[in-house]
């Protein structure tokens, strides 16, 4: 059955620009850019459409990934349900996708309820056997004011790098919305990545708006001052809405080992 899959998926990497649908909520397209062979996989949140994922895709690429060695990019809509009972993206054949790709990191970002779906992905990867654990050593995971749902130590230690973002306006001390459960899956993941937070000081967020700022981790500027407007968040870039990217300066290298003492002769 997986090779079949793969057979089918390898077809999907053909140089265009335009994007290409692989499952159900799952389109990628091929950038063409040469000497170039990572991904980028992006996971809309809650209730966000398709095209919106490839718009924020697009403009995250085009910004901060575009010279990082990035060719391919793939853009998930977010779950029909806030908790993914669902289980309805095509999560089995975007596996069998990324697998046709044997080389280059794959570089995931996952937002709000979004995270429960990239995890089903780990979870199928981790399933697979070595061909999947390699796969996800060479992934790097960004839950982006996301869950923990589906997330498991054995699949975070398989991981290249793991970090938990969440987003902190310094003018006023809020934190967005899910803060608290990043900051305890970064702190019990320290060593593979940990936790990260984005200083959201340009958000224009107003005081205590938890929602607005959970979107400050797709645009720097969300539209909404209150809260969150997912179909404008997503898509209306402008030089003073840029996509937030701060994230993406994390590490995507583990840490050397430290050196081994040599015992005195």
């Amino acid at each position: 059955m997986m090779g079949a899959l793969l057979t089918l998926a390898a077809a999907f990497w053909t140089a265009s620009p335009g994007w290409t649908s692989v499952a159900v909520g799952v389109s990628c397209r091929d950038t063409g850019r040469t000497g170039a062979y990572g991904t980028f996989l992006a996971y809309g949140g809650w209730g966000v459409k398709e095209v919106w994922a490839q718009a924020w895709v697009d403009e995250v690429y085009r910004t901060a990934l575009a010279r990082r060695g990035v060719r391919y990019l793939c853009a998930v809509r977010g779950p029909a349900e806030v908790d993914y009972a669902g289980r309805e993206i095509g999560n089995s054949a975007l596996a069998a996708h990324l697998l046709t790709r044997p080389r280059g990191l794959v570089i995931i970002a996952a937002h709000s309820s979004g995270s429960f779906v990239a995890h089903e992905l780990f979870g199928e990867l981790e399933a697979l056997g070595l061909q999947g654990t390699v796969l996800l050593g060479r992934m790097v995971y960004y839950d982006l004011d996301g869950g923990e749902s589906g997330l498991t130590p054995a699949i975070v230690d398989h991981l290249r790098r793991a970090y938990f973002v969440y987003a902190e306006d310094s003018t006023t001390g809020t934190r967005s919305a899910n803060a608290a459960t990043m900051i305890a899956l970064g702190t019990q993941y320290s060593d593979e990545g940990g936790v990260l937070a984005v200083n959201a000081a340009r958000s224009g967020c107003k005081p205590g708006a938890k929602w607005c700022l959970h979107d400050a981790l797709v645009t720097e500027r969300p539209h909404n001052p209150e809260t969150f407007d997912l179909e404008q968040d997503y898509q209306g870039f402008l030089p003073d809405r840029p996509a937030a990217v701060a994230y993406l300066s994390a590490p995507w290298n583990p840490p050397a080992p430290a050196p081994t003492a040599v015992p005195p002769h």
